[in-house]
């Protein structure tokens, strides 16, 4: 029944001091998680087993934490599965971004650019995409990035082509 009113009320009505946070343990889903872990562990090895009473409790509490514990992981993991498709969406993002070399990049060797993102300053490896090396302080434009790695052109080429 607390795993279904929450379900349908939600946890934010149910707390008196709106003023903090919630806690992440302390709630009303993680009540109903250990409410329902003691019970099925706690019922079964009650009227089926000469478990001494404590025993029974302290298997309970277990099972209990345990069930907390499932609920938080799963929704942790439900809450953060667009993080990693969040960068691949900057990725797309920064293609034709401008960025400066900052540690030389040749056709054999990946070097490093520096670009400003959303007022930050991000240093990524890069490739270039010709077989002309670029020095540091050269201006370069961002093609594509695949796996981590920059794949840049240089400004004054990609200029003539515009």
């Amino acid at each position: 029944m607390l795993a279904v009113f929450a379900m349908l009320n939600g946890v934010g009505f149910a707390r008196r001091n709106r003023s903090r946070a919630p806690s992440a343990f302390f709630n009303l889903p993680a009540v109903a998680a250990f409410a329902i872990g003691f019970g099925a562990a706690g019922y079964p090895l009650a009227t089926r087993t000469r478990l001494p009473a404590w025993g029974i409790v302290l298997i309970a509490v277990g099972a209990g934490a345990l069930a907390i514990s499932g609920m938080i992981t799963l929704l942790a993991q439900w809450a953060f599965r667009g993080v990693s498709a969040a960068s691949a969406v900057d990725e797309e993002e920064i293609q034709g971004q401008l960025a400066v070399v900052t540690r030389d990049i040749t056709a054999s060797t990946p070097g490093e650019i520096s670009y400003s993102s959303l007022g930050r300053e991000m240093k990524v490896p890069a490739r270039g995409l010709g077989t002309k090396a670029l020095a540091i302080g050269a201006d370069v434009v961002i093609d594509r990035i695949e796996d981590g790695v920059a794949f840049v052109e240089e400004w004054a080429v990609v200029e003539q082509r515009l």
